[in-house]
């Protein structure tokens, strides 16, 4: 899947920019519209404007205020990696059914903030201040971090920026294997290269226009063959019939693919949702039916699994990945610390604990 802009719209405050120009001159054909504020993207006014025709506008703007922030998850109710988020790109061209950025984002353009230099800049300067801390950032918050770097361009320019910050790691996260602007950089193992995974099922039925299971981790290893870390996330891991076959042959894919000693790390996290989000999802993609099981409101005002069942979920998955690499640092996405204590075998105190162990195979 290669995403092409129907309409490509430019901010005036960053219309001379060099970022700007690469990649206005990749789409010459595609109308290119001049504005002064997003209110006058006319496919607002239309009366049939929607987040799938959203997707098909690019809009080129300059970030207002910090662009790198602790990741929105973080909370002190549940045991956090103090993992922190750079906000390059706001929405996504994949179609996962469940993707929060559908109740989330108020204009659902493709969204590039263009002051590229000035934000990283910004995210060095902080790391490079606490020089005894180790530091994992992330762009895949509000957007899959390869999907449209054939677009922007912006990957090679993060990778080998951060190859020069001793106390950081990189993870760019996605669900495709566009993985070729990252061939042959200079990375010095610092930038690890993550894939969401899921059953072939699913994948099929909720996660759309993604690339296969085999794909993402064929990309994987030809990642691990150009000197990268890979990492994995197992999230969101979904409650259908026929769950147990389809995570433990997952998770048997994964391991044939990549190397044990290869993988920084996996996440385990189960579906969770705002409640506006289902509505948004089944007007969208008729005959959905991930959010058919029992789910319960949550603490943090998100719709969960009943705790039996997230419990089982997660026991199952992480002893599967125990099994094929205990050696492997192995978290949970936005658990309390009793869900921890019963199911896994290393529980850290706290935020800082985490973090130190999340870096131990970087």
């Amino acid at each position: 899947m290669s995403y092409r802009p129907e309409r490509i719209y430019i901010d005036s405050q960053v219309s001379s920019s060099a970022f700007c120009y690469k990649i206005l001159q990749k789409f010459p054909d595609v109308d290119q519209v001049i504005v002064t504020a997003p209110d006058e993207i006319r496919e607002l006014l239309g009366p049939d404007f929607s987040i799938t025709k959203g997707k098909r506008i690019l809009y080129l703007k300059r970030y207002q205020g910090s662009a790198f922030k602790l990741c929105p998850g973080f909370s002190e109710d549940v045991l956090c990696c103090n993992y922190y988020v750079i906000d390059l790109i706001e929405n996504c061209p994949l179609e996962c059914t469940y993707c929060i950025l559908q109740a989330f984002l108020n204009k659902p353009f493709i969204i590039f903030h263009l002051n590229v230099e000035e934000i990283i800049e910004e995210a060095i300067a902080f790391i490079k201040k606490k020089p005894e801390r180790p530091f994992r950032v992330g762009t895949g918050e509000h957007s899959d971090s390869l999907a449209l770097d054939h677009v922007f361009g912006v990957n090679s320019y993060l990778v080998e920026t951060f190859a020069g910050v001793s106390n950081a790691t990189l993870e760019l996260k996605t669900k495709t294997d566009l993985v070729e602007p990252l061939i042959g950089l200079n990375h010095r193992g610092r930038t690890v290269i993550a894939w969401s995974l899921n059953p072939v099922e699913i994948i099929t039925q909720n996660e759309l226009k993604t690339a296969s299971l085999e794909n993402r981790l064929k990309a994987a290893k030809r990642m691990v063959s150009e000197g990268y870390q890979v990492a994995f996330h197992f999230d969101p891991i979904i409650y259908y019939p026929d769950w147990r076959t389809g995570y433990e042959q997952t998770v048997e894919m994964m391991f044939d693919y990549v190397p044990v000693r290869n993988i920084a790390w996996i996440s385990l996290g189960t579906l969770r949702y705002i409640p506006t989000l289902k509505q948004i999802a089944e007007e969208r993609f008729p005959n959905l039916s991930i959010f058919c099981n029992e789910f319960i409101a949550a603490s943090d005002g998100k719709m969960r699994y009943l705790k039996k069942i997230r419990k089982q979920l997660l026991q199952i998955i992480s002893e599967l990945i125990r099994k094929g690499g205990p050696d492997i640092p192995l978290y949970l996405c936005m658990e309390k610390h009793g869900v921890w204590e019963e199911v896994m075998t290393v529980h850290p105190p706290d935020s800082e604990a985490l973090e130190r162990y999340l870096k131990r195979n970087v």
